[in-house]
């Protein structure tokens, strides 16, 4: 089996994952403290059997078994954190590491019923992460950034107005759409603090709260555009605790109906859910690949294992 592990900003799971099907999974706040990270690893894994291979879905993206923060605010010891190392000296088996979002793209395009050759995905958490598939294969990028759509700009603007983001550049889809903006901006909206999930509580009956969510929703559904016309995506996949609450995909589909009738594609939930992550790093690390559905000239993938 494969011990897979999903690393974003503010959870870490762990879960065996055997022929793509989460046997044990494990879930935990994500420290903020190299010391508190490798006792958390430990506990996670404790009474688990000793794994063929380990997969990885980490948030930033990854270069030579170092992680790297794109946002810097979020983890703090995240930027240039020798991962593979850390890893490499508690396990004695290949080591497969890959960003989360394009981890669970590859899994939801694994997932689709119909064959579907590019995909957007796209997860609002407590920052916003992209995946790509496209011509059938998973973009990772030279460098490992590749659809990291969070961070592109946008002309919709957050409520309480335009921002530098934690990555330098302003105006990102990050700022407007992550649970971390959404609870910003409700902040300054009420005049108190409060959560991601109070704003979706408050939703129900105080159009201030709704409005907040709808701008989001509409800032997704413009980058959502933009990659049709620069990719001709052909259907948007959205996951996350924020794309995965009550409405937020409905919200995110009728926003996209405002957009160029040329950019009309479906937007599905993600059918995996918050399993997409561990799912796809461990399939990656499998070798899995619908190559025997692939149309002639498509190109086969192999993951790299450190």
């Amino acid at each position: 089996m494969i011990l897979a592990f999903d690393i974003g900003g503010t959870k870490l799971a762990a879960a065996m994952v055997e022929e793509g099907r989460v046997v044990t999974r494990r879930q935990v706040a994500m420290p903020q403290h190299i010391e508190c990270f490798s006792r958390a690893i430990d506990e996670l894994i404790a009474d688990m059997p000793v794994p063929e291979r380990i997969a990885v879905a980490s948030t930033g993206f990854i270069r030579n078994g170092h992680t790297h923060a794109v946002n810097q605010n979020i983890i703090s010891f995240w930027n240039g954190f020798a991962l593979h190392a850390f890893l490499a000296a508690r396990f004695a088996c290949p080591i497969v590491m890959l960003n989360d979002a394009q981890a669970a793209a590859w899994a939801e395009y694994l997932a689709c019923d119909a064959p579907i050759g590019n995909l957007l995905y796209l997860t609002l958490s407590t920052g916003v992460g992209g995946g790509l598939v496209v011509n059938h294969q998973l973009r990772v990028g030279s460098t490992g950034l590749a659809g990291h759509i969070g961070h592109a700009t946008l002309c919709t603007l957050p409520v309480d107005g335009r921002m530098t983001c934690g990555c330098g550049r302003t105006g990102c889809l990050e700022t407007i759409a992550s649970g971390t903006a959404i609870a910003r901006q409700a902040s300054f909206v009420f005049g108190e603090s409060i959560d991601s999930r109070e704003v979706f509580a408050r939703a129900v009956s105080d159009s201030r709260a709704e409005r907040i969510l709808v701008n989001a929703a509409h800032a997704v559904a413009e980058a959502i555009a933009n990659c049709v016309m620069l990719l001709d995506v052909e259907c948007a996949v959205i996951g996350g605790s924020v794309g995965l609450a009550p409405g937020m995909v409905e919200r995110i589909r009728s926003a996209l109906q405002a957009e160029s009738g040329l950019t009309q594609i479906p937007v599905t939930k993600a059918v995996l859910g918050a399993d997409s992550g561990l799912i796809g790093a461990a399939r990656w690390a499998a070798g899995d690949d619908p190559s025997k559905e692939r149309p002639a000239g498509s190109a086969a993938h192999h993951p790299t294992i450190h």
